[in-house]
């Protein structure tokens, strides 16, 4: 499938499924959850973000059919996250076991200011996404983040063993 037929399927899905929330409400909403939890909690973050992941897979998975090349879920992830305004890609490098993305405008991060990554929510979305397209458990880790004051949010994400 072409990318501009995923992109359409996406955009259809996330208006049929989604729901708006103006981005201010949200960062009140996720920064002060944030500060409630502190940052020795990152798993509180990044399990519900898989558990997300995979089904929005699922999902793709049932619109698109079950066998979807690395290009494919590729655009899929793309435009799950851009479709519905949580990020925009600026690079992304997918191989069979790891993934390294870098994103700009994250809603986990804009306006928040912290020492550590706020967008592990993203990050475990993502790597939920490739456990359901790929198999296997992916784990990931934010390497910078927009909060921290860097220009983009990085992510490595890597299959586990």
């Amino acid at each position: 499938m072409d990318k501009a037929a995923i992109r359409s399927k996406t955009k259809q899905y996330i208006e049929n499924e989604g729901f708006v929330l103006p981005k201010d409400v949200f960062r009140d909403f996720f920064g002060n959850l944030i500060k409630l939890a502190g940052f020795g909690l990152g798993g509180m973050f990044i399990l519900p973000g898989k558990k997300a992941g995979k089904r929005a897979a699922e999902n793709f998975k049932q619109i698109l059919g079950e066998n979807l090349d690395l290009d494919t879920i590729k655009e899929c992830i793309m435009a799950y996250f851009e479709e519905s305004r949580q990020c925009k890609f600026v690079q992304f490098d997918l191989s069979e076991n790891e993934a390294y993305i870098k994103v700009r405008d994250s809603v986990f991060a804009e306006g928040l200011k912290s020492k550590k990554p706020t967008c592990l929510p993203l990050g475990g979305t993502i790597a939920g996404m490739l456990e359901e397209f790929l198999g296997s458990t992916w784990q990931p880790k934010e390497k910078e983040c927009i909060a921290q004051g860097k220009d983009f949010c990085i992510f490595e994400i890597k299959r586990g063993k």
